[in-house]
């Protein structure tokens, strides 16, 4: 591989492999060992890749080195995925941003990664299938298990905020209530009130 055609390749899709390593590993310092890795052995192999299906095979790589990873024994004895999710990246969010982000961390490892792909990457669940080497049907499954278990996650946060925020005052109060909404293949957090 051309190394004109390898600083394209990095330019272009570096931050897709970055975001896809969060996705699975949580850890913003492993997530960019993760895009350092995969270049480099885009580097070693010098692979012959199709036009057109760059990406794919990208975030195959990552998705399969964050594997790899997480069955190491150097990542078993590291810090869990709780105390690494207030790591630096979540500053940058707005407020949805960071609820969704929060949410997302509490869903295990496999539906995480199946929602990134699909909403955040635009991918169908055939593709994912050939990048997760499931089955599309399992990646549907894993995507509908995924998203309810994301409504059920903000609809206990909500009554919770509901019951520290919200005095017992008149009853024609205004409640705000947070909404997951899928629009235009994207997840999105709404704020309604009432």
């Amino acid at each position: 591989m051309k190394q004109q055609q390898l600083l394209e390749l990095y330019d272009t899709y570096s931050n897709n492999v970055f975001r896809l390593a969060m996705s699975f590993l949580g850890n913003t310092a492993d997530s960019e060992d993760i895009v350092q890795n995969v270049y480099t052995k885009l580097i070693e192999k010098s692979p012959h890749i199709s036009k057109g299906k760059e990406k794919s095979y990208l975030l195959t790589m990552t998705a399969n080195m964050c594997r790899n990873h997480l069955k190491s024994a150097a990542n078993r004895l590291s810090s869990s995925y709780e105390e690494l999710s207030s790591d630096s990246i979540v500053s940058g969010f707005n407020i949805e941003e960071q609820s969704m982000y929060e949410a997302l961390g509490k869903l295990p490892d496999s539906y995480r990664t199946v929602l990134y792909l699909h909403y955040y990457e635009g991918y169908t669940f055939g593709e994912i299938a050939k990048i997760l080497h499931l089955s599309p049907s399992a990646v549907s499954m894993r995507v509908s298990r995924g998203r309810k278990e994301l409504k059920e996650i903000f609809e206990s946060k909500v009554e919770t905020e509901l019951k520290e925020e919200i005095p017992v005052m008149e009853s024609k109060k205004r409640t705000k209530k947070r909404v997951l909404v899928v629009d235009d293949n994207k997840l999105n957090l709404k704020v309604a009130t009432n």
